[in-house]
Protein backbone atom coordinates (compact mmCIF):
# COMPACT_ATOMS: atom_id res chain seq x y z
CA UNK A 1 0.00 0.00 0.00
CA UNK A 2 1.43 3.39 -0.98
CA UNK A 3 1.96 5.91 1.79
CA UNK A 4 0.10 9.17 1.97
CA UNK A 5 3.34 11.04 1.25
CA UNK A 6 4.07 8.94 -1.84
CA UNK A 7 0.56 9.51 -3.18
CA UNK A 8 0.81 13.24 -2.53
CA UNK A 9 4.04 13.47 -4.52
CA UNK A 10 2.50 11.65 -7.47
CA UNK A 11 -0.64 13.81 -7.43
CA UNK A 12 1.48 16.96 -7.36
CA UNK A 13 3.41 15.75 -10.39
CA UNK A 14 0.18 15.07 -12.30
CA UNK A 15 -1.05 18.60 -11.52
CA UNK A 16 2.08 19.87 -13.26
CA UNK A 17 1.54 17.60 -16.29
CA UNK A 18 -1.69 19.15 -17.56
CA UNK A 19 -0.15 20.85 -20.57
CA UNK A 20 1.73 17.67 -21.50
CA UNK A 21 -1.42 15.56 -21.18
CA UNK A 22 -3.53 17.95 -23.25
CA UNK A 23 -0.87 18.18 -25.96
CA UNK A 24 -0.57 14.41 -26.21
CA UNK A 25 -4.34 13.98 -26.51
CA UNK A 26 -4.56 16.68 -29.19
CA UNK A 27 -1.73 15.14 -31.18
CA UNK A 28 -3.24 11.67 -30.96
CA UNK A 29 -6.67 12.95 -32.05
CA UNK A 30 -5.07 14.48 -35.14
CA UNK A 31 -3.91 11.03 -36.26
CA UNK A 32 -6.80 9.62 -38.27
CA UNK A 33 -7.53 6.10 -37.01
CA UNK A 34 -11.04 5.39 -38.25
CA UNK A 35 -11.95 1.71 -38.07
CA UNK A 36 -11.55 0.58 -41.70
CA UNK A 37 -14.21 -2.10 -41.36
CA UNK A 38 -16.92 0.30 -40.21
CA UNK A 39 -19.98 0.03 -42.49
CA UNK A 40 -19.84 2.63 -45.24
CA UNK A 41 -16.10 3.31 -44.98
CA UNK A 42 -13.48 2.78 -47.68
CA UNK A 43 -11.39 -0.01 -46.18
CA UNK A 44 -8.29 0.59 -48.29
CA UNK A 45 -8.38 4.32 -47.62
CA UNK A 46 -8.66 3.93 -43.86
CA UNK A 47 -6.63 0.81 -43.06
CA UNK A 48 -3.33 1.65 -41.38
CA UNK A 49 -4.70 4.48 -39.26
CA UNK A 50 -4.89 2.34 -36.13
CA UNK A 51 -1.25 1.36 -36.64
CA UNK A 52 -0.11 4.96 -37.09
CA UNK A 53 -1.93 6.08 -33.95
CA UNK A 54 -0.45 3.22 -31.96
CA UNK A 55 3.01 3.99 -33.28
CA UNK A 56 2.61 7.49 -31.86
CA UNK A 57 1.46 6.11 -28.51
CA UNK A 58 4.31 3.58 -28.58
CA UNK A 59 6.69 6.53 -28.55
CA UNK A 60 5.26 7.57 -25.19
CA UNK A 61 5.49 3.98 -23.95
CA UNK A 62 9.17 3.83 -24.89
CA UNK A 63 9.84 7.00 -22.91
CA UNK A 64 8.62 5.05 -19.89
CA UNK A 65 11.18 2.33 -20.49
CA UNK A 66 8.54 -0.39 -20.69
CA UNK A 67 8.68 -3.50 -22.88
CA UNK A 68 6.89 -2.40 -26.05
CA UNK A 69 5.09 -4.80 -28.38
CA UNK A 70 3.37 -3.81 -31.63
CA UNK A 71 1.72 -6.71 -33.45
CA UNK A 72 -0.93 -7.35 -36.09
CA UNK A 73 -3.62 -9.99 -36.13
CA UNK A 74 -5.06 -8.37 -39.25
CA UNK A 75 -2.59 -6.69 -41.64
CA UNK A 76 -1.98 -2.97 -41.09
CA UNK A 77 -4.08 -2.95 -37.88
CA UNK A 78 -1.53 -3.05 -35.09
CA UNK A 79 -2.23 -3.57 -31.42
CA UNK A 80 0.06 -2.10 -28.79
CA UNK A 81 1.12 -3.29 -25.36
CA UNK A 82 3.75 -2.06 -22.95
CA UNK A 83 4.73 -3.96 -19.82
CA UNK A 84 6.28 -2.22 -16.82
CA UNK A 85 7.81 -5.07 -14.87
CA UNK A 86 7.33 -4.95 -11.13
CA UNK A 87 9.93 -5.69 -8.50
CA UNK A 88 7.92 -8.69 -7.28
CA UNK A 89 5.38 -9.52 -4.63
CA UNK A 90 2.45 -7.43 -5.91
CA UNK A 91 -0.70 -8.02 -7.92
CA UNK A 92 -0.65 -7.38 -11.66
CA UNK A 93 -2.86 -4.85 -13.47
CA UNK A 94 -3.86 -4.31 -17.09
CA UNK A 95 -4.90 -0.92 -18.48
CA UNK A 96 -6.73 -1.07 -21.82
CA UNK A 97 -8.46 1.09 -24.38
CA UNK A 98 -9.16 0.93 -28.11
CA UNK A 99 -7.28 3.10 -30.58
CA UNK A 100 -9.82 3.00 -33.43
CA UNK A 101 -12.60 5.55 -33.86
CA UNK A 102 -15.88 5.75 -35.72
CA UNK A 103 -16.02 7.94 -38.86
CA UNK A 104 -16.17 11.70 -38.39
CA UNK A 105 -19.56 12.22 -40.00
CA UNK A 106 -20.29 15.37 -41.99
CA UNK A 107 -17.57 17.98 -41.30
CA UNK A 108 -20.06 20.82 -41.70
CA UNK A 109 -21.95 19.62 -38.62
CA UNK A 110 -18.88 20.20 -36.43
CA UNK A 111 -19.20 23.69 -34.96
CA UNK A 112 -15.78 23.25 -33.34
CA UNK A 113 -14.11 23.02 -36.74
CA UNK A 114 -12.14 20.17 -38.32
CA UNK A 115 -13.32 16.84 -36.81
CA UNK A 116 -9.66 15.88 -36.30
CA UNK A 117 -8.49 19.26 -35.04
CA UNK A 118 -7.66 18.30 -31.47
CA UNK A 119 -8.76 21.84 -30.70
CA UNK A 120 -8.47 23.02 -27.09
CA UNK A 121 -11.12 25.51 -26.03
CA UNK A 122 -13.21 26.22 -22.96
CA UNK A 123 -11.63 23.49 -20.87
CA UNK A 124 -12.29 20.84 -23.52
CA UNK A 125 -10.35 18.94 -26.17
CA UNK A 126 -12.42 18.50 -29.34
CA UNK A 127 -12.17 15.94 -32.11
CA UNK A 128 -13.16 12.44 -33.10
CA UNK A 129 -11.74 10.06 -30.55
CA UNK A 130 -11.00 12.70 -27.92
CA UNK A 131 -13.53 11.06 -25.60
CA UNK A 132 -13.86 7.62 -27.21
CA UNK A 133 -11.13 6.96 -26.37
CA UNK A 134 -7.78 8.56 -27.06
CA UNK A 135 -8.03 10.94 -24.11
CA UNK A 136 -8.48 8.04 -21.68
CA UNK A 137 -5.58 6.13 -23.26
CA UNK A 138 -3.29 9.10 -22.71
CA UNK A 139 -4.50 9.38 -19.10
CA UNK A 140 -3.52 5.79 -18.38
CA UNK A 141 -0.10 6.33 -19.95
CA UNK A 142 0.61 9.55 -18.10
CA UNK A 143 -0.43 7.98 -14.80
CA UNK A 144 2.53 5.63 -15.10
CA UNK A 145 4.86 8.46 -16.08
CA UNK A 146 3.86 10.33 -12.93
CA UNK A 147 4.65 7.34 -10.72
CA UNK A 148 8.04 6.96 -12.37
CA UNK A 149 8.75 10.68 -12.14
CA UNK A 150 8.95 10.55 -8.35
CA UNK A 151 11.29 7.57 -8.41
CA UNK A 152 8.79 4.90 -7.39
CA UNK A 153 8.48 1.33 -8.68
CA UNK A 154 5.53 -1.00 -8.57
CA UNK A 155 5.75 -4.46 -7.04
CA UNK A 156 3.31 -6.04 -9.49
CA UNK A 157 3.55 -5.90 -13.28
CA UNK A 158 1.49 -3.25 -15.03
CA UNK A 159 0.52 -3.58 -18.70
CA UNK A 160 -0.60 -0.65 -20.82
CA UNK A 161 -2.48 -1.56 -23.99
CA UNK A 162 -4.20 0.12 -26.95
CA UNK A 163 -6.02 -2.25 -29.25
CA UNK A 164 -7.71 -2.23 -32.64
CA UNK A 165 -11.10 -3.12 -33.95
CA UNK A 166 -13.51 -2.25 -31.14
CA UNK A 167 -15.81 0.08 -33.07
CA UNK A 168 -16.69 -2.56 -35.66
CA UNK A 169 -17.21 -5.35 -33.13
CA UNK A 170 -14.21 -7.37 -34.32
CA UNK A 171 -11.93 -6.68 -31.36
CA UNK A 172 -12.75 -10.12 -29.93
CA UNK A 173 -10.51 -11.63 -32.59
CA UNK A 174 -8.09 -8.91 -33.72
CA UNK A 175 -7.94 -6.53 -30.74
CA UNK A 176 -8.43 -6.74 -27.00
CA UNK A 177 -9.55 -10.34 -27.23
CA UNK A 178 -6.09 -11.22 -28.51
CA UNK A 179 -4.26 -9.74 -25.50
CA UNK A 180 -4.45 -12.89 -23.34
CA UNK A 181 -3.55 -15.06 -26.35
CA UNK A 182 -0.48 -12.88 -26.82
CA UNK A 183 0.42 -13.53 -23.21
CA UNK A 184 -0.90 -10.35 -21.63
CA UNK A 185 -2.86 -11.31 -18.55
CA UNK A 186 -3.32 -9.70 -15.15
CA UNK A 187 -5.08 -10.12 -11.83
CA UNK A 188 -7.52 -7.40 -12.94
CA UNK A 189 -8.06 -4.86 -15.72
CA UNK A 190 -9.50 -1.39 -16.14
CA UNK A 191 -10.85 -0.42 -19.56
CA UNK A 192 -10.84 3.37 -19.82
CA UNK A 193 -14.05 3.82 -21.81
CA UNK A 194 -15.96 6.97 -20.83
CA UNK A 195 -17.96 6.14 -17.70
CA UNK A 196 -20.82 8.60 -18.12
CA UNK A 197 -23.79 8.66 -18.20
CA UNK A 198 -25.41 8.73 -15.71
CA UNK A 199 -22.39 9.78 -13.61
CA UNK A 200 -19.03 11.15 -14.70
CA UNK A 201 -16.07 9.00 -13.65
CA UNK A 202 -18.29 6.23 -12.33
CA UNK A 203 -17.01 2.77 -11.49
CA UNK A 204 -18.68 0.48 -14.02
CA UNK A 205 -18.76 -3.25 -13.19
CA UNK A 206 -21.43 -4.35 -15.69
CA UNK A 207 -22.62 -3.82 -19.26
CA UNK A 208 -25.64 -4.94 -21.27
CA UNK A 209 -25.33 -7.50 -24.03
CA UNK A 210 -25.89 -6.60 -27.68
CA UNK A 211 -27.43 -8.48 -30.58
CA UNK A 212 -27.42 -7.18 -34.15
CA UNK A 213 -30.24 -8.90 -36.02
CA UNK A 214 -31.88 -8.19 -39.36
CA UNK A 215 -35.48 -8.96 -40.29
CA UNK A 216 -36.33 -9.07 -44.01
CA UNK A 217 -39.93 -9.06 -45.17
CA UNK A 218 -40.98 -10.30 -48.59
CA UNK A 219 -43.64 -8.43 -50.55
CA UNK A 220 -45.19 -8.62 -54.00
CA UNK A 221 -44.44 -5.90 -56.54
CA UNK A 222 -46.90 -4.14 -58.83
CA UNK A 223 -47.62 -0.70 -60.28
CA UNK A 224 -47.89 2.01 -57.64
CA UNK A 225 -51.40 2.89 -58.83
CA UNK A 226 -52.71 -0.43 -57.53
CA UNK A 227 -52.10 0.51 -53.90
CA UNK A 228 -55.78 0.97 -53.17
CA UNK A 229 -56.44 -2.58 -54.31
CA UNK A 230 -53.81 -3.90 -51.90
CA UNK A 231 -55.22 -2.80 -48.56
CA UNK A 232 -58.63 -1.11 -48.91
CA UNK A 233 -61.74 -3.05 -47.97
CA UNK A 234 -63.10 -4.74 -51.07
CA UNK A 235 -59.76 -4.61 -52.89
CA UNK A 236 -58.08 -7.58 -54.50
CA UNK A 237 -55.36 -7.58 -51.85
CA UNK A 238 -52.46 -9.99 -52.25
CA UNK A 239 -53.83 -11.15 -55.58
CA UNK A 240 -52.40 -7.91 -56.95
CA UNK A 241 -49.55 -6.85 -54.65
CA UNK A 242 -48.26 -6.60 -51.08
CA UNK A 243 -46.20 -3.62 -49.98
CA UNK A 244 -43.26 -5.04 -48.03
CA UNK A 245 -42.68 -1.68 -46.37
CA UNK A 246 -46.18 -1.76 -44.86
CA UNK A 247 -45.46 -5.22 -43.49
CA UNK A 248 -42.09 -4.04 -42.15
CA UNK A 249 -43.75 -1.13 -40.37
CA UNK A 250 -46.30 -3.52 -38.92
CA UNK A 251 -43.51 -5.66 -37.47
CA UNK A 252 -41.69 -2.59 -36.10
CA UNK A 253 -44.85 -1.61 -34.25
CA UNK A 254 -45.37 -5.13 -32.94
CA UNK A 255 -41.77 -5.52 -31.75
CA UNK A 256 -42.15 -2.16 -30.03
CA UNK A 257 -44.71 -3.86 -27.76
CA UNK A 258 -42.04 -6.35 -26.70
CA UNK A 259 -39.61 -3.48 -26.19
CA UNK A 260 -42.16 -1.76 -23.94
CA UNK A 261 -42.53 -5.01 -22.00
CA UNK A 262 -38.75 -5.12 -21.53
CA UNK A 263 -38.90 -1.58 -20.19
CA UNK A 264 -41.19 -2.77 -17.40
CA UNK A 265 -39.77 -6.21 -16.67
CA UNK A 266 -36.02 -6.05 -17.36
CA UNK A 267 -34.60 -4.34 -14.29
CA UNK A 268 -31.08 -4.02 -12.90
CA UNK A 269 -29.92 -1.95 -9.90
CA UNK A 270 -27.07 -0.31 -11.85
CA UNK A 271 -29.12 0.68 -14.91
CA UNK A 272 -31.80 3.31 -15.31
CA UNK A 273 -35.32 1.91 -15.81
CA UNK A 274 -36.00 1.22 -19.46
CA UNK A 275 -32.35 0.92 -20.51
CA UNK A 276 -32.80 -2.44 -22.26
CA UNK A 277 -34.19 -1.70 -25.69
CA UNK A 278 -34.78 -2.89 -29.26
CA UNK A 279 -33.65 -0.22 -31.70
CA UNK A 280 -34.81 -0.48 -35.33
CA UNK A 281 -31.67 1.40 -36.38
CA UNK A 282 -31.71 0.96 -40.17
CA UNK A 283 -34.72 0.31 -42.41
CA UNK A 284 -34.40 -0.26 -46.16
CA UNK A 285 -37.18 -1.12 -48.54
CA UNK A 286 -37.89 -0.80 -52.23
CA UNK A 287 -38.77 -2.72 -55.35
CA UNK A 288 -35.73 -4.86 -56.16
CA UNK A 289 -33.33 -2.92 -58.37
CA UNK A 290 -35.45 0.23 -58.43
CA UNK A 291 -35.23 3.29 -56.17
CA UNK A 292 -38.37 5.16 -57.24
CA UNK A 293 -41.82 5.12 -55.57
CA UNK A 294 -43.63 4.10 -58.77
CA UNK A 295 -43.74 0.45 -57.73
CA UNK A 296 -45.13 -1.33 -54.71
CA UNK A 297 -42.07 -2.51 -52.81
CA UNK A 298 -41.29 -6.20 -52.66
CA UNK A 299 -38.75 -6.18 -49.81
CA UNK A 300 -38.14 -4.43 -46.52
CA UNK A 301 -35.20 -5.08 -44.17
CA UNK A 302 -35.06 -3.83 -40.58
CA UNK A 303 -31.69 -3.88 -38.83
CA UNK A 304 -32.20 -4.18 -35.08
CA UNK A 305 -29.87 -3.44 -32.20
CA UNK A 306 -31.05 -5.38 -29.14
CA UNK A 307 -29.58 -4.14 -25.85
CA UNK A 308 -30.33 -6.94 -23.43
CA UNK A 309 -30.10 -7.56 -19.71
CA UNK A 310 -26.65 -8.78 -18.56
CA UNK A 311 -28.17 -11.77 -16.79
CA UNK A 312 -30.03 -12.95 -19.91
CA UNK A 313 -28.20 -15.41 -22.15
CA UNK A 314 -27.81 -14.49 -25.83
CA UNK A 315 -29.67 -17.69 -26.74
CA UNK A 316 -32.62 -16.81 -24.51
CA UNK A 317 -32.86 -13.31 -26.01
CA UNK A 318 -32.74 -14.76 -29.50
CA UNK A 319 -35.51 -17.24 -28.71
CA UNK A 320 -37.69 -14.58 -27.08
CA UNK A 321 -37.36 -12.26 -30.08
CA UNK A 322 -38.10 -15.00 -32.60
CA UNK A 323 -41.07 -16.28 -30.63
CA UNK A 324 -42.58 -12.81 -30.47
CA UNK A 325 -41.92 -12.23 -34.15
CA UNK A 326 -43.62 -15.52 -34.96
CA UNK A 327 -46.62 -14.50 -32.87
CA UNK A 328 -46.83 -11.16 -34.69
CA UNK A 329 -46.73 -12.92 -38.05
CA UNK A 330 -49.54 -15.25 -37.03
CA UNK A 331 -51.78 -12.19 -36.68
CA UNK A 332 -51.19 -11.05 -40.28
CA UNK A 333 -52.64 -12.95 -43.23
CA UNK A 334 -49.66 -12.32 -45.56
CA UNK A 335 -46.89 -12.84 -43.00
CA UNK A 336 -48.59 -16.00 -41.75
CA UNK A 337 -47.70 -17.64 -45.05
CA UNK A 338 -44.62 -15.52 -45.89
CA UNK A 339 -42.65 -15.29 -42.64
CA UNK A 340 -39.70 -12.89 -42.59
CA UNK A 341 -36.10 -14.00 -42.92
CA UNK A 342 -34.25 -13.45 -39.64
CA UNK A 343 -30.46 -13.16 -39.68
CA UNK A 344 -28.51 -13.00 -36.41
CA UNK A 345 -25.36 -11.11 -37.36
CA UNK A 346 -23.28 -10.17 -34.32
CA UNK A 347 -23.46 -10.83 -30.60
CA UNK A 348 -21.41 -8.75 -28.19
CA UNK A 349 -21.63 -10.39 -24.77
CA UNK A 350 -22.37 -8.60 -21.54
CA UNK A 351 -19.90 -8.55 -18.69
CA UNK A 352 -20.58 -8.45 -14.97
CA UNK A 353 -18.21 -8.16 -12.02
CA UNK A 354 -19.49 -8.16 -8.45
CA UNK A 355 -19.32 -4.55 -7.15
CA UNK A 356 -17.77 -6.01 -4.02
CA UNK A 357 -14.85 -7.43 -6.01
CA UNK A 358 -11.45 -6.13 -4.97
CA UNK A 359 -10.83 -4.29 -8.27
CA UNK A 360 -14.15 -2.43 -7.97
CA UNK A 361 -13.44 -1.38 -4.42
CA UNK A 362 -9.85 -0.39 -5.23
CA UNK A 363 -11.00 1.71 -8.18
CA UNK A 364 -13.66 3.39 -6.03
CA UNK A 365 -11.09 4.21 -3.35
CA UNK A 366 -8.65 5.59 -5.93
CA UNK A 367 -11.35 7.79 -7.42
CA UNK A 368 -12.31 9.11 -3.98
CA UNK A 369 -8.75 10.24 -3.31
CA UNK A 370 -8.12 11.54 -6.84
CA UNK A 371 -11.29 13.66 -6.93
CA UNK A 372 -10.64 15.56 -3.73
CA UNK A 373 -10.93 19.29 -4.29
CA UNK A 374 -12.40 18.87 -7.79
CA UNK A 375 -16.00 19.16 -8.93
CA UNK A 376 -16.10 15.35 -8.88
CA UNK A 377 -15.38 15.28 -5.16
CA UNK A 378 -18.09 12.83 -4.14
CA UNK A 379 -17.77 9.18 -3.11
CA UNK A 380 -17.36 6.92 -6.11
CA UNK A 381 -20.65 5.97 -7.71
CA UNK A 382 -21.33 2.64 -9.37
CA UNK A 383 -23.30 2.40 -12.61
CA UNK A 384 -23.93 0.12 -15.56
CA UNK A 385 -22.17 0.86 -18.83
CA UNK A 386 -24.53 2.32 -21.41
CA UNK A 387 -23.00 0.39 -24.29
CA UNK A 388 -20.70 -2.61 -24.80
CA UNK A 389 -16.93 -2.67 -24.67
CA UNK A 390 -13.80 -4.80 -24.60
CA UNK A 391 -14.12 -5.52 -20.88
CA UNK A 392 -16.49 -8.29 -21.97
CA UNK A 393 -13.76 -10.15 -23.87
CA UNK A 394 -11.22 -9.75 -21.08
CA UNK A 395 -13.73 -11.06 -18.53
CA UNK A 396 -14.45 -14.05 -20.74
CA UNK A 397 -10.78 -14.96 -20.49
CA UNK A 398 -10.84 -14.88 -16.68
CA UNK A 399 -9.45 -11.36 -16.21
CA UNK A 400 -11.82 -9.43 -13.88
CA UNK A 401 -12.33 -6.23 -15.86
CA UNK A 402 -14.29 -3.04 -15.26
CA UNK A 403 -14.71 0.37 -16.86
CA UNK A 404 -13.60 3.69 -15.43
CA UNK A 405 -12.80 6.65 -17.63
CA UNK A 406 -13.24 10.32 -18.43
CA UNK A 407 -15.91 11.49 -20.85
CA UNK A 408 -19.49 10.67 -21.75
CA UNK A 409 -21.00 8.30 -24.28
CA UNK A 410 -23.54 11.07 -24.96
CA UNK A 411 -20.87 12.94 -26.95
CA UNK A 412 -18.98 9.92 -28.29
CA UNK A 413 -19.77 9.25 -31.99
CA UNK A 414 -21.40 12.71 -32.17
CA UNK A 415 -20.39 15.90 -33.95
CA UNK A 416 -18.18 18.06 -31.71
CA UNK A 417 -17.03 15.09 -29.65
CA UNK A 418 -14.96 16.32 -26.72
CA UNK A 419 -13.42 15.38 -23.41
CA UNK A 420 -13.25 17.68 -20.40
CA UNK A 421 -9.69 18.47 -19.36
CA UNK A 422 -10.55 18.45 -15.66
CA UNK A 423 -11.98 14.93 -16.05
CA UNK A 424 -8.81 13.80 -17.79
CA UNK A 425 -6.76 15.12 -14.88
CA UNK A 426 -8.85 13.38 -12.21
CA UNK A 427 -8.82 10.14 -14.21
CA UNK A 428 -5.03 10.30 -14.56
CA UNK A 429 -4.73 10.67 -10.80
CA UNK A 430 -7.16 7.82 -10.18
CA UNK A 431 -5.27 5.47 -12.52
CA UNK A 432 -2.00 6.32 -10.78
CA UNK A 433 -3.43 5.79 -7.30
CA UNK A 434 -5.05 2.53 -8.35
CA UNK A 435 -1.79 1.23 -9.78
CA UNK A 436 0.09 2.13 -6.60
CA UNK A 437 -2.42 0.51 -4.25
CA UNK A 438 -3.27 -2.52 -6.40
CA UNK A 439 0.25 -3.43 -7.51
CA UNK A 440 2.03 -2.16 -4.40
CA UNK A 441 4.92 0.29 -4.28
CA UNK A 442 8.62 -0.23 -3.75
CA UNK A 443 10.88 2.79 -3.52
Amino acid sequence: MATKAEKSRVLDVIDGMQEEIVTAVSELVRIRSINPGYPGTDYEAEVGGETRANQYLAGHYRQLGVEVDLWEVEPKRANLAGVWRGTGGGKSLLFNGHIDTVPTGLPETWKSGDPLSGKVEGGRIYGRGSCDMKGPLVSQTMAIKAIQSVGLRLKGDLTLSATAGEENMDSATIGAGDLPKRGYRADAAVVSEPSAPPYPLAVVPVSPGLWWVSVTVEGKASHASTRGETFRAGGLGAEVAVNAIDKGVYLVNMIRKLEDEWGLTKKHPLFKPGHFTMLPGVITGAPHGVQVPFFISDFCTIEYCLWYHPEDSPEAVRQEFENYLHHACRLDEWLRHHPPKVEWKVNWPAYSVDPGHAICQAMAAAHGEAAQGSRFDVPARFAGFYAVCDAAFLNRQAIPSIVYGPGSILVAHAADEYVEINELMVATKAYALLAMDWCGVSG
